[in-house]
């Protein structure tokens, strides 16, 4: 990225869900209908974020909350703009919104290991295997991370 790029996270709106699923159908092989990202960004208005680049939206991230868990549905950049950190921002800032006493959840495709070392690397573990999870049959990771409150200590 420049120097000069503005990048901003912010909560998604009506008017973005198309762009997003433009960016869902980029980024995916199988990707969730526009009518289904437009019900997420209805049902979670906290924790559906758009990520611009210059004020446009190149990246998207949705949780979801489900009964036991905060489920981590879908995540995505816009392919010539990954690998600048993007994705690893909006993970971020999910985080921040969620509740520190459920934990985060998500599957990832078994071959995407770009998207298993970003999880990696902020802290989810794996926790099993859906076989043939996918449209096209490939395996899922089932990863988990459990958030931890951030305590002030004093010295």
């Amino acid at each position: 990225m420049q120097t000069t790029d503005e990048v901003n996270i912010r909560a998604v709106n009506q008017d973005d869900v198309e762009r997003v699923s433009m960016l869902e159908q980029a980024s995916f092989n199988d990707p969730y209908p526009s009518y289904f990202l437009s019900e997420l960004a209805r049902d979670n208005p906290e924790t559906f974020l758009v990520l611009t680049l210059n004020n446009e939206i190149v990246g998207y991230g949705v949780v979801d909350h489900w009964e036991d868990h905060d489920h981590l549905i879908s995540i995505a950049v816009r392919p010539d703009s990954r690998r600048k950190g993007l994705g690893e921002a909006l993970l971020v800032e999910l985080e921040k919104r969620l509740s520190k006493e459920r934990p985060l959840r998500l599957e990832v495709r078994q071959n995407n290991s770009a998207a298993i070392q970003l999880y990696l690397k902020r802290g989810f573990t794996k926790i099993g295997l859906v076989e043939g999870y996918y449209g096209d049959v490939e395996n899922a990771i089932i990863m988990e991370k459990r958030l931890v409150k951030e305590t002030l200590v004093e010295s």
